[in-house]
């Protein structure tokens, strides 16, 4: 009798997963962007290979540096370039580096998804439009060389990038196993770095947690079916998990700018360039 209910509960929890309301709260009760998930098809892509970059953070040069030797790598300029959030803030180029994404992104050649520096800097805009005589932070202060247009295309950014060419998803930091995709939370899709078990009426389920100190890095109970490409988490650095690729290396710290090149035939060439400096002190992203 037990097994009977305990089935029959984990039947319903199935359900209600599937059926819950579809999670739309962010950040900073930020509006979120008309389509919060998008999939990238295989025309978007055509025979092109697939660079995924992990945080840049204004790092403009190693951005152009990455690219460059992506291209030699594979000995060809015609990429499909994929960013997993938090191109600015904490950086020096953070103009250039939103320029120069757009401009891809115009040409077809570069997607995005919002990372939580992009959620900060529109926490950040938005104080600007609505109170006056708003003085920005000093890290923020850049904010003013940046058009209505590099606002409103930040703003557009979705939260996911589903890539079935690849079997992958692209998201700033991380997911919850057992959440579809479209249910899962917002917040935690752009903030999370580890899960933690709680135990519910339902039976134990995961729960997202920013903090690294907190639970187990999120990736290691991750099993897929799709590979997870994701950043965020740059001191831990390199994640090369099972079913889950971490990006962030810590350029903007004076570490590294990583991408991994995914070629038609499905292998995998990882590339990185040292960073030309340390350009912020605060190790956490």
């Amino acid at each position: 009798m037990a097994a009977v209910l305990f089935n029959i509960i984990s039947l319903i929890r199935k359900i209600y997963i599937h059926i819950k309301p579809y999670p739309v709260k962010t950040k900073y009760g930020l509006t979120p962007p008309s389509k919060c998930h998008i999939v990238i098809t295989d025309e978007d892509i055509g025979d092109r290979p697939i660079l995924i970059i992990g945080d840049v953070h204004g790092c403009f040069d190693e951005l152009q540096d990455l690219i460059t030797q992506a291209m030699n790598r594979i000995n060809t300029t015609d990429l499909f370039i994929i960013f997993v959030g938090d191109m600015l803030n904490k950086g020096p180029k953070n103009q250039e580096v939103v320029t120069y994404i757009r401009q891809l992104v115009a040409k077809g050649k570069a997607v995005a998804v919002k990372g939580n520096h992009e959620e900060s800097l529109l926490r950040e805009y938005r104080n600007m439009q609505q109170i006056d005589n708003y003085v920005l932070p000093a890290k923020y202060t850049y904010l003013s060389t940046l058009t209505l247009e590099d606002f409103s295309y930040l703003q557009s950014l979705p939260y996911s990038l589903t890539i079935p060419k690849i079997n992958s998803i692209i998201v700033h930091a991380g997911m919850v196993p057992g959440i579809p995709l479209k249910q899962q939370c917002l917040i935690d899709l752009c903030h999370m770095r580890n899960l933690v078990s709680k135990y519910t009426l339902w039976g134990p389920v995961h729960v997202a947690k920013s903090k690294p100190d907190v639970g187990v890095q999120w990736g290691t109970l991750w099993v897929g079916p799709e590979h997870v490409y994701y950043g965020h988490d740059a001191r831990r650095g390199l994640q090369e998990l099972p079913f889950a690729t971490g990006l962030d290396t810590g350029c903007v710290y004076g570490k590294n700018l990583t991408g991994m090149i995914i070629n038609n035939d499905g292998d995998k060439i990882l590339v990185t360039v040292r960073a030309q400096r340390s350009y912020y002190t605060n190790n956490d992203s």
